[in-house]
């Protein structure tokens, strides 16, 4: 495996870090070129969860996949636009490695986790932002994202976060609390965004269940690409819901509880494969 950590930056310390199969010259047993999956771990914009992290990169690349988990700047550090620059810029370090690391350059998927679901979904409707590739020095399309898992993200942060009480966090950063506009996805979605694998708890208690509804609604409105799943159970945070991401006694417990939610990983490779056509 390729195992190394890339600083995307000099300035700020941005990091994406690899997970990479090595391909075996042993006979045609492996994809020979694999989708790519970037992700990107929560945090309220103010840390990194590292249970969204490795543990996500060591789950799909067990199913096949070449893995990364990008680092990008939380707190005072996370500003738009530098962080829809920071996506692109993790998107672009895998397609212009594909060739090297045996990547299907029309594969990468983008894998956020709450707040990294966020900018996952940024990147998903705003990859196309006028200029965004040009400041980066990279092709138009090259910064695209073919693809865009959303675990429990705010789609409308503006009205259904910042504005309620109920879901009000005191602790997220300063770009959610300013209410930036491009927070607000549900009003850049278009015939240009990737097909969407979306995923909700029905009673999370950081981000309202209404937001996956209203971007399929806008989805299915425009006639897009997606697959949604809201469980009944379950709370914000639970990652990919196996003892890599939930060892200690309160997580396993509550995974017990709630296990139609650990299907959210078979149901996003099935999800995946069909849609690079990786055959099983």
């Amino acid at each position: 495996m390729i195992h190394k950590t890339i600083s995307l930056s000099k300035e700020k310390d941005v990091t994406l870090t690899t997970y990479i199969h090595d391909q075996s010259m042993q006979g045609n047993f492996q994809i020979s070129k694999r989708p790519a999956i970037i992700v990107m771990p929560g945090g309220a914009y103010s840390f990194l969860s590292d249970t969204e992290g490795e543990p996500v990169a060591l789950t799909f690349l067990k199913e096949g996949y070449n893995t990364f988990v990008l680092r990008y700047s939380v707190g005072d550090a996370c500003t738009y636009p530098e962080i829809l620059e920071e996506v692109s810029l993790a998107i672009w370090e895998v397609r212009s490695h594909a060739e090297e690391w045996n990547i299907n350059p029309d594969a990468i998927v983008l894998m956020g986790f709450s707040a990294g679901a966020c900018l996952a979904a940024m990147s998903a409707t705003q990859w196309n932002t006028p200029g965004l590739a040009e400041r980066l020095g990279v092709p138009f399309e090259g910064v695209k994202p073919n693809a865009a898992v959303i675990a429990y993200a705010p789609w409308d942060n503006t009205n259904t976060i910042q504005k309620n009480p109920k879901y009000y966090n005191p602790d997220c950063a300063k770009i959610a609390k300013d209410c930036t506009p491009e927070l607000d996805f549900i009003n850049y979605t278009g015939p240009h965004m990737p097909p969407l694998f979306i995923w909700h708890n029905r009673y999370d208690k950081y981000v309202p269940a209404i937001n996956p509804v209203m971007i399929a609604a806008k989805m299915l409105e425009l006639d897009l690409p997606f697959e949604l799943h809201l469980f009944q159970g379950g709370e914000h945070g639970m990652s990919v819901c196996n003892r890599l991401s939930s060892y200690g006694d309160e997580a396993r417990e509550l995974n017990n509880r709630n296990p139609n939610v650990a299907m959210w990983v078979s149901m996003c490779t099935n999800w995946m494969n069909s849609l690079f056509d990786i055959q099983r």
